[in-house]
């Protein structure tokens, strides 16, 4: 699996120096590209560091570290995408909180949860707290949220608690298919209490 990652890694990397020189024969702006650790980026071509950077239970023991050897490198970096689902655990999972849904065999449209899982909007909230203080500590440059809503994973709190996608979303917002919200009611969806956090903690900048 090791050698796989390199010679994958070789490869985008081969890629990615072809199209930033392409890119900057018609862009005058900086240049970025938002990556995954996996791919083990060359940064060399470009402006600014972009990585998705989820904390998992497997990892937060140097979380910190890791993000403390991005801004090392000497370049912005900017982290393209954080967050969690909304229930119960699912910091833990990190970047894995979609793995609890069914899909449909042909259609890979969500169907429903695998089982039956508690709604943690505090948790998630408390998440995305966590990770910002945690890159602003670090000195990570910019950040965004993942996601305002994911609006194929209705909220569904009056049917089978399996079919209220919602929990396992990572959406800021629970999205409605059937109803308007209360906060917003000309909206389709109802703020999450990470929706309070995030607004919260740019308030105070």
């Amino acid at each position: 699996m090791r050698e796989q990652i390199g010679e994958v890694s070789a490869r985008v990397n081969d890629f990615l120096g072809r199209v930033v020189a392409l890119v900057r024969e018609h862009f005058g702006g900086k240049v970025t590209y938002a990556s995954v650790p996996l791919e083990r980026v060359d940064w060399t071509p470009f402006d600014i560091m972009s990585v998705d950077l989820y904390r998992s239970a497997e990892i937060a023991d140097r979380f910190a570290e890791g993000v403390r050897n991005l801004v090392a490198q000497g370049k912005p970096v900017a982290i393209t995408e954080f967050g969690a689902a909304g229930y119960q655990g699912a910091g833990e999972r990190g970047a894995h909180g979609l793995e609890i849904v069914e899909y449909g065999k042909d259609t890979r449209v969500p169907v429903r949860l695998k089982g039956r899982y508690a709604r943690d909007e505090a948790g998630q909230a408390a998440y995305l707290r966590e990770l910002l203080e945690a890159f602003e500590a670090g000195g990570i440059d910019g950040t965004f949220v993942f996601t305002f809503a994911l609006y194929d994973h209705p909220h569904r709190p009056d049917g089978d608690p399996r079919e209220d996608l919602d929990l396992a979303s990572y959406g800021i917002v629970k999205v409605y298919e059937d109803r308007l919200g209360a906060t917003y009611p000309d909206m389709p969806w109802e703020p999450k209490a990470a929706f309070a956090a995030l607004a919260d903690y740019y308030r105070q900048r």
